[in-house]
């Protein structure tokens, strides 16, 4: 009767453990399918680094010349970029590892230099359901028959289909891309990741430490102004901003009903204290985001400690510097101050 019972309960186990794990493929190849999507892991960090020194053009586009027609079009990268420690891009950080998975599982890992750089030729896989869309463009690179079934794929030549998505690790400290983005740009550029993430540009320069905002906090006291507020800019900032944000349509499935194009904010602008309405999206404020009664039950502070489900990755623990001040502030009433 024993060995019954437990011959029993193994395929169970076993069916518990296999159910509820997501399973990324070709099927869920965007934003919304792959919003929660951990970091791929069991492969060499910086195995498909590129070749030379690189120390030039720090923070700048590396697509302007490493692209068909360009000063170094000899050299054609699909990622390169420069990573820093900050969104304000002061610090380059070096050593750092630069995640990139395309439709197919592939896995490019790449790790940056001293001059914080990265670059790569290795290939991405062409997403035949590709979709070029900039403003108020949206134009499928494929065709379908009359039944909706796939007639001609986008073409695989194109680096508009060579489709990613990414993510910054540093040490324990893991931040996702929360699109899914194409090599080049809807004027068949390559582009790098300096070109949207810039020191100077709204989303601020591509970056990723642990280290707290601000050198230290004050015990007691804490000013929305000049303590909180950095935290949220740097931290929280570009996503939740006010006014639209919309992942970018890149496949077939972002165009369908329901989308799988995602507002990467949820409608939650941590940049203003009440909230905003600009441009037709309406969002809450940081004021919704807490509980002065039990502040460690605040969204603000539990969606973004490790092991919560943050889109955008982990920020913090339970001993962090900025998490300890944000927590102070809540249980001090979280007043506009």
């Amino acid at each position: 009767m024993k060995k019954i019972a437990i011959i029993g309960v193994i395929p169970l186990v076993i069916a518990t453990l296999a159910f509820g794990v997501a399973v990324y493929d070709q099927s869920n190849f965007s934003a919304g399918g792959r919003m929660f999507q951990p970091a791929p892991a069991g492969h060499v960090p910086g195995k498909d680094n590129g070749r030379g020194r690189g120390l030039h053009h720090q923070g700048e586009d590396c697509g302007k010349c490493h692209t068909m027609g360009g000063r170094a079009e000899m050299r054609l990268w699909t990622i390169a970029g420069t990573l820093y420690a900050d969104r304000s891009g002061r610090t380059p950080l070096k050593g750092r590892e630069i995640i990139v998975e395309d439709r197919d599982g592939n896995v490019i890992s790449l790790t940056t230099n001293e001059a914080g750089n990265f670059w790569t030729t290795a290939a991405i896989v062409s997403n035949p359901y590709a979709v070029n869309a900039h403003g108020s463009t949206i134009e499928p690179l494929y065709t379908l028959d009359p039944e909706g079934n796939l007639l001609t794929p986008a073409d695989p030549a194109n680096p508009q289909t060579w489709q990613y998505k990414t993510w910054v690790k540093n040490g324990s400290s893991i931040r996702p891309m929360l699109t899914v983005a194409p090599v080049a740009s809807s004027s068949g550029m390559n582009m790098s990741c300096s070109m949207h993430h810039g020191a100077m540009g709204s989303r601020g320069a591509l970056w990723s430490s642990p280290a707290p905002t601000l050198p230290s906090y004050p015990e007691e006291d804490l000013s929305y102004r000049k303590h909180v507020y950095p935290i949220l800019r740097s931290k929280c900032a570009p996503c939740h901003i006010p006014g639209p944000t919309t992942t970018r349509l890149v496949t077939k499935s972002d165009l369908d009903s329901p989308t799988t194009s995602i507002d990467y904010s949820n409608s939650l602008d941590l940049i203003t204290y009440e909230g905003s309405a600009v441009s037709g999206a309406t969002k809450l404020g940081v004021l919704h985001t807490v509980n002065t009664a039990i502040p460690e039950e605040s969204i603000l502070l539990q969606k973004t400690l490790r092991g919560g489900t943050h889109a955008g990755g982990a920020f913090w623990n339970r001993r962090s510097k900025d998490y300890l001040a944000l927590k102070q502030w809540i249980a001090e009433g979280a007043k506009k101050n």
